[in-house]
């Protein structure tokens, strides 16, 4: 396939999978380096790909995929960086870390303290840091729902555990 080709056949889907990654994203400037990774992969591919990679559900499966592939990465490189610290910690960092975990222990019980659904769901996003369309394929409820769950219970989280460390500081 030639480069005449490969734009008349997946030019024409630049909008929507423009739309697809800047919802994946967040942003512009995200989105067109998303866009622009996946026509690279779909040009070092051209001759091997199969006939339904034209069509528009096969395009925004893979822009997708290739997002999920990339905020993976993202993960492991911020996990490498952090395991690699080389410097011994000092005294304070040390008390920072204890608390940390003391905080993240304390905020694990509330949310196993939340009823059944929220507590999967705010699970789902924040822990496994699932989008609202990936949580609603699995709960079956809407996004709209998620969304006003995630908020509620966050705000329900917070108040908690504001209150809590307050009985530490006092």
């Amino acid at each position: 396939m030639d480069a005449q080709e490969f734009k008349q056949r997946f030019m024409p889907h630049y909008k929507l999978l423009y739309r697809v990654a800047y919802q994946l994203t967040g942003n512009a400037q995200d989105a067109e380096d998303l866009l622009q990774d996946l026509y690279l992969k779909l040009w070092q591919k051209r001759d091997d790909l199969p006939d339904e990679a034209m069509k528009e559900a096969y395009l925004v499966t893979m822009i997708r995929h290739l997002f999920l592939d990339q905020r993976r990465l993202k993960h492991l490189d911020t996990s490498a960086e952090l395991k690699e610290e080389a410097s011994p910690p000092d005294e304070r960092s040390l008390d920072r870390q204890i608390d940390s975990r003391d905080e993240a222990r304390k905020m694990e019980g509330l949310i196993h303290q939340l009823p059944e659904r929220d507590a999967k769901i705010i699970q789902m996003h924040l822990m496994e840091d699932r989008s609202y369309e990936e949580i609603e394929q699995d709960t079956g409820l809407s996004q709209g729902n998620i969304r006003i769950i995630v908020m509620r219970t966050k705000k329900k989280l917070k108040q908690q555990f504001n209150n809590i460390t307050k009985t530490w500081t006092n």
